[in-house]
């Protein structure tokens, strides 16, 4: 079942790869983030292959680094090269694992995806390693845990998570569901990085600790709500910077980009936080940087409603 999602990580990717704004490494991260694996040989043939059908020519697909000699196992004197890699190995597998599927080996991947229809959920044995020691061994009721992996996995969380929660708590459910909620709580807001997993937990622990008054009043420590959200805009931007550098982007672009809302935040007129988020996600996609800002637009509507006091309920008169 890899390699129907490989393949539809491929297809993902397909209009970047022809206008060269993606390389071969983002692919292969995104296809490990997805499946917890790292692409197999015959996989990274094909992903080879579809770059030299349809990335531009000016594309260095990994700055400068043998692209065949860093995705492809190394096999002895003998390593295939990009030009000489054979066409069947990729259909032969599909073959193998579709019986009753008719694969000619020249289909596109839109065919194939037609053909081969959604990728299948990976069976629950396939999150634990076999043998001694496998946390799923180790639980007496599979029923439960396996009812407990279908709903994190109904709640958006991936395998590698699932595996983390199993990691960390063992044989403990009811320790693992309280990880897991965390986890569904990232998903939802789209805390999809470190950086921003930080900033919601930081978020969620006042939330614990503190009472209305405290963002209603006191609008957590700062003079009044322009101020608490003028603070949090830092606290992003500085987050943003963060996961921007961690992602490789030039120190010159990261300024000039969060330089554009800094600059119009300094106005006389009140931007809010979510108009703030806007600001940046135009500069991103104007500059071709594939970064996700859907969270900060969630962390900044659920800050305001905090910090909003809710209007009462027959403020307006009505019919008794």
């Amino acid at each position: 079942m890899a390699n129907r999602l490989f393949l539809q990580t491929i297809l993902k990717f397909s209009d970047k790869i022809k206008d060269g704004s993606v390389r071969i490494t983002d692919i292969v991260d995104d296809y490990f983030r997805t499946s917890g694996k790292a692409p197999t040989e015959e996989e990274s043939a094909i992903l080879l292959k579809e770059f030299q059908d349809n990335a531009p020519d000016n594309v260095t697909t990994l700055e400068g680094v043998d692209a065949v000699e860093t995705i492809l196992p190394m096999r002895g004197p003998n390593v295939q090269r990009a030009g000489d890699m054979s066409d069947t190995p990729f259909t032969d597998t599909l073959r193998k694992q579709n019986p009753d599927v008719e694969i000619r080996g020249d289909e596109g991947f839109d065919e194939l995806m037609q053909k081969l229809g959604p990728a299948k959920e990976e069976g629950i044995g396939s999150l634990f390693p076999k043998g001694k020691g496998a946390a799923f061994e180790k639980i007496d009721d599979r029923d439960e845990v396996a009812e407990f992996i279908r709903n994190m996995r109904g709640a958006g969380i991936k395998n590698k998570d699932i595996r983390g929660v199993f990691k960390e708590t063992g044989t403990d459910i009811e320790g693992g569901k309280r990880a897991a909620t965390t986890l569904a709580r990232a998903a939802d807001m789209g805390a999809d990085t470190k950086v921003k997993q930080e900033l919601l937990s930081e978020l969620d622990e006042m939330k614990m600790d503190e009472g209305p008054r405290f963002f209603q009043e006191e609008y957590m420590g700062f003079d009044d709500f322009r101020s608490a959200t003028d603070a949090k805009k830092i606290e992003v931007n500085n987050a943003i910077v963060d996961d921007l550098e961690a992602m490789g982007v030039a120190d010159e672009d990261v300024m000039r980009i969060m330089g554009k809302a800094r600059e119009l935040n300094k106005n006389n007129f009140f931007i809010t936080g979510e108009e703030f988020v806007d600001i940046i996600k135009e500069e991103l996609e104007f500059n071709d940087i594939n970064y996700n800002v859907d969270f900060y637009k969630n962390y900044f509507k659920e800050l305001t409603r905090l910090m909003r006091k809710p209007e009462p309920r027959f403020m307006y008169g009505g019919v008794v």
